[in-house]
């Protein structure tokens, strides 16, 4: 049969979970619905290898090759999130432990210690062995590595003794001597300076602890499944021809960027209903830069999710307007979870294309008309491309972490702060923006959007900022923004890193916002109020573009705009900084 091609419109397929003769009649609904691909295999490292060295292939070839003579393409997932139960009773060390230093139970899944070194071989060896099945097989269209990368484990991750001690060598590594990372860190303050790498412990929970400590132990943590998905990244692009992804969720504590340095495709999963769909433009508007590649939507609903309880039933609608949105901005593949409710384990109540019964559910009218249309704007899909964006926001993995451990306010969540008072305000205007990392580069940006950026030494933005400004650029910065060091302290020469060196301002006062909020004034007369946190700024020459009025601020700037870095000290650009840090 012929390759499908973009736009993929399919689902994620368990046939491990049915019985064999049972997938003719499956393929003959996928192709009454219209998709043309679908997703398997991903949990399925029981039914590759029963026993330990004890492989068998033979089902998933014929699952293949069923799937290939009905013209629907494959991705083929990598087991590596559901461990058999073989590993966990044979080597326990391999189960994540919790911070109670007990190890959770068989039976879940992203249960597996992402640096243990025996995981890790096992891996090795499912993937070796699939990659070695399916690697020159044209009816593979692509690999999705593992399944949802995610920091498990409860609040803080694995902390078995290979985590703990990867961790001390990392600051080892990182710091190279206790005493800088005591001078790093200020570890004075309490009595908390160490005495050796061994002395660092896990930040545990329920401890108030160091929020460097913190801090550096959750981007650890997120480091460790970077390294876990590189490992698999290697191994099939050693021994394959098709293209590697890894299906992202919707947050922020795992470092994306990093993780796709080896990755070919950019995969994404999300559940958001109606009223909150606005957030996946945000995501995609991330997704769609992470790297230079297509973005798959590996994952999404057609009518509800829900795992232990059906939840979010859809209105009529939303599964064409959920479905469209990747293909509007730039994706090239939507794919259902799932295709056939499972009619055992735990996600029973979860919506699907097909019931556990095998019949079509309410919205397979939706589904069948979203591949026709598909297939009618075909050309046009695969001939053309969104338009580049000149105007960027910035979104860090590394912030998502800070601001947990340093919230502003009670409820201050970095990720629902950044996209409610930030992108959704810009979008609503109807500008297009890219969200984009830290470590991405400027380059072919005229206008960057800095909220909530607490560093600014993250792959050295600092430095490419400063020159990305002078060759013209345009930085909107704040609020919240260049006031902490990578190691989650602040500055003491200046509320800022740069700021107020490179704008001429000068922070006189600062207020938190909780529990009330202050007023400013904009230039045309209009008043309005901030939120969260505010800076009081004495201009010093910068143009002032809003100023406070209630009496505590009153006369200080708010807002200010300078058309130069560092003008008060004679050094001239073309570029402009605009420092606000407390509009809403």
């Amino acid at each position: 049969m012929a390759r499908p091609t973009p736009p993929y419109f399919g689902a994620a397929y368990y046939p491990e979970d049915w019985p064999r003769e049972q997938i003719d009649d499956d393929i003959r609904h996928m192709k009454d619905a219209g998709m043309n691909v679908m997703r398997i295999a991903e949990f399925a490292w029981s039914c590759m290898e029963p026993h330990e060295g004890a492989y068998d292939f033979e089902w998933l070839h014929h699952v293949v090759e069923k799937l290939d003579q009905a013209g629907v393409g494959v991705v083929l997932g990598p087991p590596t999130c559901t461990p058999p139960v073989w590993i966990a009773e044979r080597y326990p060390e391999c189960i994540v432990m919790l911070e109670d230093g007990t190890r959770i139970q068989h039976g879940t899944r992203r249960h597996a210690c992402p640096n243990s070194p025996v995981y890790r071989d096992h891996c090795e060896r499912i993937v070796t062995r699939m990659a070695e099945e399916f690697g020159q097989d044209d009816r593979i269209m692509a690999w999705q590595i593992d399944n949802e990368l995610y920091i498990s484990g409860g609040e803080r991750g694995c902390c078995c003794p290979v985590c703990h001690r990867k961790f001390q060598e990392s600051l080892r590594a990182r710091f190279g001597t206790i005493d800088v990372l005591n001078e790093a860190w200020g570890t004075h303050l309490w009595s908390q300076t160490y005495e050796s790498f061994a002395q660092i412990p896990i930040p545990k929970s329920h401890v108030w602890h160091h929020p460097s400590l913190q801090t550096a132990w959750m981007n650890f943590q997120s480091d460790s499944y970077v390294e876990f998905a590189e490992q698999q990244a290697d191994i099939l692009h050693s021994r394959t021809t098709q293209p590697v992804g890894t299906d992202m969720m919707p947050f922020g504590g795992i470092h994306y960027y990093k993780m796709h340095r080896k990755l070919d495709l950019v995969q994404y999963n999300h559940y958001d209903d109606m009223p909150n769909l606005w957030r996946q433009l945000f995501w995609m508007d991330y997704v769609r830069g992470v790297c230079e590649a297509p973005f798959w939507v590996t994952e999404t609903q057609t009518c509800w999710g829900g795992g232990v309880i059906a939840a979010g039933y859809k209105e009529p609608g939303f599964c064409r307007a959920n479905s469209w949105l990747p293909m509007a901005l730039g994706g090239e593949a939507n794919l259902y979870w799932l295709w056939r409710t499972h009619w055992s384990g735990q996600e029973l109540m979860h919506g699907s294309v097909l019931t556990s019964a095998g019949r079509p559910r309410h919205i397979i009218g939706e589904v069948k008309a979203l591949a026709q249309s598909y297939e009618r704007a075909s050309e046009f899909l695969n001939t053309t491309k969104p338009r580049r964006n000149e105007v960027a926001l910035h979104f860090s993995c590394w912030a998502w972490w800070l601001f947990q451990f340093q919230p502003q306010k009670a409820g201050f969540h970095y990720l629902n702060e950044l996209q409610s008072r930030v992108y959704r305000p810009l979008a609503q205007t109807g500008l297009r923006m890219d969200v984009v990392d830290p470590m991405k580069s400027l380059d072919g940006y005229r206008v960057l959007v800095s909220p909530l950026l607490p560093c600014l030494d993250e792959g050295d933005l600092r430095a490419r900022l400063k020159d990305w400004i002078e060759a013209g650029g345009t930085w909107i910065v704040g609020p919240l923004s260049d006031n902490r060091t990578l190691e989650a302290t602040k500055y003491t020469h200046s509320p800022f890193g740069c700021l107020e060196e490179w704008t001429g301002v000068h922070a006189k006062y600062e207020l938190c916002g909780d529990p009330r909020d202050f007023t400013m004034r904009w230039a045309d007369g209009t008043e309005s109020t901030g939120g969260i946190w505010y800076d009081a700024f004495e201009a010093n020459g910068a143009d002032v573009l809003a100023t406070y009025i209630d009496v505590e601020l009153d006369g200080l700037a708010a807002i200010t705009r300078s058309r130069s870095i560092s003008a008060n000290r004679g050094s001239m650009s073309s570029g402009r900084l605009r420092v606000g840090l407390c509009s809403r």
